[in-house]
């Protein structure tokens, strides 16, 4: 069985949950955020909730 997105996070070390953390931020701060936020609203579905 394959692992959620959360438990692979709870196996990084500090420093890597914040490299993952900064490069999410980067990413949304490039204007991704506003289509992921779309997306999530208006087209819901099991893999992007």
């Amino acid at each position: 069985m394959q692992k959620t997105i959360y438990e692979l996070f709870d196996e990084l070390d500090p420093k890597q949950k914040a490299s993952f953390i900064d490069a999410r931020l980067d990413w949304a701060t490039n204007g991704a955020l506003c289509g992921e936020i779309t997306m999530r609203l208006c087209h819901p579905t099991e893999d992007n909730v």
